[in-house]
């Protein structure tokens, strides 16, 4: 196995980087929005907007309470 780099600078910005760590992160917020959503299933909760502040959680519990 032979592994080489090659560095080619963007001209968008005086240092001439690019992001390179972002691609481990694409899946958390997904994640995360599923496990709250799975944890308000219960609840009767079928949607919630992003992003998930403890005012839409509350919103969304007390909406789907009035329509049961």
């Amino acid at each position: 196995m032979h592994i080489e780099s090659h560095a080619v600078p963007t001209t968008l910005n005086p240092l001439g980087a690019k992001g390179a760590g972002e691609a481990g992160t694409v899946g958390a917020l997904p994640v995360v929005i599923n496990a709250v959503m799975n944890a308000l299933a219960p609840l009767g909760v079928r949607d919630l907007d992003m992003p998930a502040t403890s005012e839409r959680v509350w919103q969304a519990i007390q909406a789907a309470r009035a329509t049961q």
